[in-house]
């Protein structure tokens, strides 16, 4: 631990801004492939699916799907809204230190969810935590970014590598290489969970404990630096 922390603080405060933004960005790309593997390919970090499975189940008359599904939604907003409003009123202590905790309480309620659950359902827990991790990372080095998903960062990511080659601005090269590598980190998550799924299944979860205290540290050394 003490050496982890020693090698971040050599950084500046932008270098561990960004490693601690890259450093979740592992756990989003954990909880990611964990749900998809593990919940019937239901995808945990975002509502698009869900929203449209929602109203399908709606048009259907489809009642408990319905029902499950506006509560997975209900879980979402209640994080988003949660995120919003709690750093208004504790100001003293950064947001992040409590999404990461939240992220680990929902790592072990999700071990306990057997896989006979229906899928939705199973997944509150991680709808909650990971729409409160996408409002407490949302930039890094002054660019904005999801660790949640990854369509917003691959446009980013190669949009600013099309300007690097037209202009050779060095900024739209920094640019990239901010985005290219939560990318890679986000799938360096993804592959870490599909090795921990291969021997531990559902309780693989626990596993997803490592990064998530990875990045415990990266962010204490950023805050430490401000």
């Amino acid at each position: 631990m003490e050496i982890t922390e020693r090698i971040i603080s050599m950084y500046t405060k932008e270098q561990t801004e960004t490693i601690a933004h890259h450093a979740i960005a592992v756990v989003g790309g954990f909880f990611g492939v964990y749900a998809l593997l593990t919940r019937s390919e239901t995808f945990g970090s975002s509502e698009t699916t869900n929203l449209i499975y929602l109203t399908l189940a709606g048009l259907d008359g489809s009642f408990f799907s319905f029902i499950v599904r506006l509560g997975g939604t209900l879980c979402y907003i209640f994080g988003i809204v949660f995120a919003t409003l709690v750093p208004k009123y504790i100001k003293k202590t950064d947001f992040r230190y409590l999404s990461i905790g939240i992220d680990g309480i929902a790592c072990l309620i999700l071990a306990q969810i057997p896989g006979g659950v229906d899928p939705v359902f199973a997944l509150y827990p991680m709808f909650f935590a990971t729409s409160v991790q996408w409002l407490a990372y949302t930039q890094a080095a002054g660019y904005n970014s999801a660790t949640i998903f990854s369509t917003n960062n691959l446009r980013q990511c190669f949009a600013s590598f099309a300007e690097y080659l037209h202009s050779h601005d060095r900024k739209q090269l920094k640019k990239f290489q901010f985005y290219a590598g939560t990318l890679l980190c986000f799938h360096i998550g993804v592959i870490y969970c599909w090795f921990c799924m291969k021997a531990w299944g559902i309780k693989s979860i626990y596993a997803c404990l490592f990064p998530l205290f990875l990045a415990f540290l990266a962010t204490r050394q950023d805050i430490q630096k401000k």
